[in-house]
């Protein structure tokens, strides 16, 4: 990954930090009512609430890795490399996860939930259909991480994981919080913590679209090179039948094959 790229993916990071930072910090350091409380300013920057800044910030981070990925997809369709769909794949794995956050789809299966478990005080039911959904979002993404090769494969998978902890263990957690009657520091922490994570995995995929690709010089521009899976090994390439081998060859050739430091030894 070339500066440039690293540099553009700290930025990122740092506008997702400065987010989480901002909507702890605000409600915290003033005392203003459109900071506090229902306060039009804290509902805006509360990562914890949704259709306000830290929603869209997220959803764009999904969509534009989807975007990348699939962007990535079409390059290794043309170079010819084996596995360009589990790229699409893995964005429209994506692009579904943007459409969740956007619209709170999750939130909305408490009711399939509720069906299967029945748990005192535990207000996150959705939890068990989304391990559901969870399963298929590591499928994808595995299928893919298992085509890459160094750090590629190793961003995509810690990624993975880092958003999966997030979006379903910290969840997870938080139902615990809230079903014990916190709702003070730990709990803050908590969500807070799960937002900025789900970021910083959504990232990590986006630098294993980043590291499979490579900027060359091509005539008087640039141009993009898939470099994420091994080239398939082709026949051409192979070793040439027995055939096809050369058999009578030259006194001169055949005693130029032959080491002089082995000849001496007979």
């Amino acid at each position: 990954m070339t500066v440039p790229h690293t540099r553009a993916i700290a930025l990122l990071l740092g506008f997702s930090a400065l987010l989480s930072l901002a909507s702890m910090a605000v409600p915290a350091l003033t005392d203003h009512p459109l900071t506090t409380g229902r306060g039009e300013i804290r509902l805006y920057l509360d990562v914890l609430e949704e259709s306000n800044l830290p929603t869209w910030w997220s959803t764009a981070l999904l969509v534009g890795t989807a975007l990348a990925f699939a962007g990535v997809g079409v390059l290794a369709r043309a170079d010819g490399r084996p596995g360009a769909w589990t790229w699409w794949a893995a964005a429209g794995v994506l692009a579904l996860l943007s459409l969740d956050d956007h619209t709170s789809l999750h939130e909305r299966l408490d009711t399939v939930g509720r069906r299967f478990v029945e748990f005192d005080s535990f207000p996150f039911y959705w939890v068990v259909p989304g391990a559901l959904a969870g399963l298929a979002v590591a499928g994808a993404m595995l299928l893919l991480a298992a085509r890459l090769r160094g750090p590629a494969r190793r961003c995509l998978v810690a990624g993975l994981a880092l958003l999966l902890t997030a979006a379903l263990g910290m969840e997870l957690v938080q139902g615990l919080l809230l079903a014990d009657g916190e709702t003070g520091p730990r709990y803050v922490l908590t969500y807070h913590a799960e937002e900025l994570a789900e970021n910083v995995g959504v990232l990590l995929m986006l630098a294993a679209a980043v590291l499979s690709v490579r900027t060359e010089r091509a005539g008087g521009g640039f141009a993009l090179r898939y470099t994420g899976t091994p080239v398939a090994r082709r026949e051409s390439e192979s070793v040439p039948p027995r055939h096809e081998r050369p058999t009578n060859l030259d006194p001169q050739q055949a005693l130029g094959r032959i080491d002089p430091t082995r000849a001496g030894r007979r």
